[in-house]
């Protein structure tokens, strides 16, 4: 009845496999295969449509999640729990798409579903009260990806340095996956778009957003290096040959900030 749902699905569930249970409990409802707003037809529509997708946590208190100290179980916890806000993001370009650098144009349409409710509940879902949507630049855009990409390193390092960490692999693909991506593109790509003189003469009411992604640039470099230095005292010997990779593209990356 064009009404708007966030529903906790059971633990380790698919999003493939709970739509299909919703589509299960309502065998007449066609599935709509994008997250986009609906038009006006569907809404008058006699038929009976269902639109699943996947969305986001926004943890209300950011104080536990922030503070140092705090075990990761506890963090885990408020991650998912007493949630009111959900979030799902759209990725758009405006105007032309750059070839060489898709950064410059990459916008981000942010959708924010606030609950009647918190999950979980009694019930596993709350029906939406409110939807805010904003645009974010693709500066703004960046700053977010590298402030969320530093603090999954640091977290990933810490896990490793108090042994909570059974096995490196997480941290072992999390440094990769960040310094490679940093060799060819990353990192540069977002210096190529947004530290450029073109750039900051054309936006500058963007200054202190430049001066933010510059320190998290560098900053992303500190806790590489810190989580490299950590890396080699817990890398086994089979794994010897992928960290001498990692510290030598390190050492590539870092020349060219």
């Amino acid at each position: 009845q064009n009404k708007e749902f966030v529903c906790r699905g059971h633990d380790y569930e698919r999003l493939e496999a709970f739509q299909q249970r919703m589509l299960n409990e309502f065998p007449h409802a066609i599935a709509m295969q994008h997250a986009n707003q609906p038009d006006e037809t569907i809404f008058q529509a006699e038929a009976q449509y269902l639109q699943i997708y996947a969305v986001t946590p926004i943890p209300e208190n950011q104080e536990v999640l922030q503070r140092d100290g705090i075990p990761d179980n506890i963090k885990s916890f408020y991650k998912v729990n007493h949630i009111w806000r959900f979030r799902y993001d759209r990725p758009f370009h405006k105007g032309t798409k750059d070839k060489e650098n898709e950064f410059k144009s990459l916008w981000v349409e942010r959708t924010t579903l606030i609950l009647v409710q918190s999950l979980p509940g009694i019930s596993r879902w709350f029906e939406v009260e409110k939807r805010e949507v904003v645009e974010m630049s693709p500066l703004e855009n960046a700053i977010e990806v590298l402030e969320n990409k530093n603090q999954q390193l640091r977290t990933l390092i810490s896990q490793c340095q108090t042994r909570q960490m059974q096995n490196i692999n997480p941290l072992t693909m999390c440094l990769n996956g960040v310094i490679d991506a940093a060799v060819n593109g990353g990192v540069a790509r977002y210096q190529e778009a947004f530290f450029v003189k073109e750039y900051i003469l054309n936006h500058p009411e963007d200054g202190e957003k430049i001066t933010r992604l510059r320190e998290l640039t560098l900053e992303q470099a500190q806790i590489l290096e810190f989580g490299l230095a950590v890396h080699e005292k817990v890398v086994p010997q089979d794994m010897r040959p992928l960290h001498k990779k990692l510290v030598d593209q390190f050492f590539v990356m870092k020349s060219s900030l």
